[in-house]
């Protein structure tokens, strides 16, 4: 196996511990909703780490997406460039143009 490929396996397995941790977590948060005012502050500390692990999670997904990105090559790249500044400088020219004529035109009927 390749190194990305190795990669992908192991962020594949992260996301999906991380992901039946917060599973974990949804549960026993569920469970004590009924619960007593005292014995709210443990959540609360059991809360912060939710968040945490919805942050990792989410981190984690985020590097599992960005494996999945094909990237263009140097040439498609450099080719794409040099097509979107052609048609760029092709219409700034071309509106240009269009700009000074009817200026001169409506200059023209003005005076």
């Amino acid at each position: 196996m390749t190194k990305k490929k190795v990669r992908k396996a192991q962020s594949r397995k992260e996301t999906q511990t991380v992901t039946q941790g917060n599973d974990k977590l949804v549960k026993n948060r569920s469970s004590s909703q009924g619960s007593s005012r005292a014995e709210a502050s443990p959540s609360l500390s059991s809360g912060v780490m939710g968040r945490l692990d919805k942050v990792k999670s989410f981190l984690l997904e985020v590097r599992v997406e960005f494996d999945k990105i094909t990237w263009p090559s140097r040439k498609e790249a450099i080719a794409l460039t040099t097509a979107v500044l052609a048609i760029t400088f092709f219409f700034t020219a071309y509106l240009g143009i269009v700009d000074i004529s009817l200026t001169k035109l409506v200059s023209f009927l003005i005076y």
